[in-house]
């Protein structure tokens, strides 16, 4: 029979293996998305927690009330918030890919309502729904799940956490950002470059061609085959990002 004491202990360990896994379960992709319920978000960062009691190392001894207590609490959820943030800014290039193919085909004004991000442009919707499916595809949820479980042996909980450096480390990965959503997006923007100065040409022999009339309705079609065409290719694209961004967690958490 389990002693108050034993039951205290149990409990202790949880509430601090708790604290990384929700703040990543809190900003990563997928996991963090708005429309998981909170109470499902609460249960999923829980269970995880309990899966990773064998693997959590020491705890600290000290109370999580006293000064140090707070300050390893703050460290705890800034782990927790770097790893899932890492994999969120991998993932975003899909609504920055979505925004420029937007503004060149025209359809920068079809925004959809989203209350985590505000306006989020049509395309970037359509681009996130894709990552979301290869990122399941690829068990890229696993393997950040893997991650913060072997964090706990590369930054043990109360070691001091991330500090100026490692969060400079994340800084400067945000360019991947730019990178895959450039990558995302060039077949289109390049298609519609070619429609525009097409058209450009065009207007300089008929200038009393109504362009936005004819130009508007062709620019549509010719920047949505191209998009679909381009879509069998997301799947190299999304590797490259993923794979970046869970060495970039690997280098954050000294792991190499």
């Amino acid at each position: 029979m389990l002693t108050t004491l034993q039951i205290t202990d149990t409990l202790l360990a949880i509430i601090w293996t708790m604290l990384r896994v929700s703040g990543m379960v809190l900003i990563a992709p997928l996991l963090g998305a708005v429309f998981v319920p909170a109470r499902l978000r609460i249960m999923i960062g829980l269970i995880l927690a309990v899966a990773m009691l064998p693997v959590a190392g020491e705890l600290p001894t000290f109370s999580p009330l006293s000064a140090l207590g707070l300050y390893t609490i703050a460290q705890e959820l800034i782990i927790g918030f770097s790893i899932g943030f890492i994999l969120k800014l991998a993932v975003e290039a899909a609504v920055f890919a979505g925004q420029v193919i937007s503004m060149g085909m025209g359809l920068s004004f079809a925004t959809v309502v989203d209350p985590q991000q505000g306006g989020t442009p049509l395309l970037g919707r359509f681009y996130i729904i894709i990552a979301t499916l290869l990122l399941l595809t690829a068990n890229a949820h696993l393997a950040l799940i893997h991650i913060v479980a072997e964090s706990f042996s590369l930054v043990p909980i109360g070691s001091g956490g991330i500090g100026a450096p490692e969060a400079r480390q994340i800084v400067e990965f945000a360019s991947l950002m730019f990178v895959g959503a450039m990558q995302l997006a060039l077949p289109a923007v390049v298609a519609i470059l070619m429609v525009n100065v097409s058209f450009g040409v065009i207007s300089r022999a008929a200038p009393t061609l109504n362009l936005f009339a004819v130009g508007f309705p062709i620019t549509l079609m010719t920047g949505f085959l191209v998009m679909i065409m381009a879509t069998r290719n997301h799947a190299m694209v999304w590797d490259a990002q993923f794979a970046a961004a869970f060495s970039a967690i690997g280098q954050l958490l000294g792991g190499g």
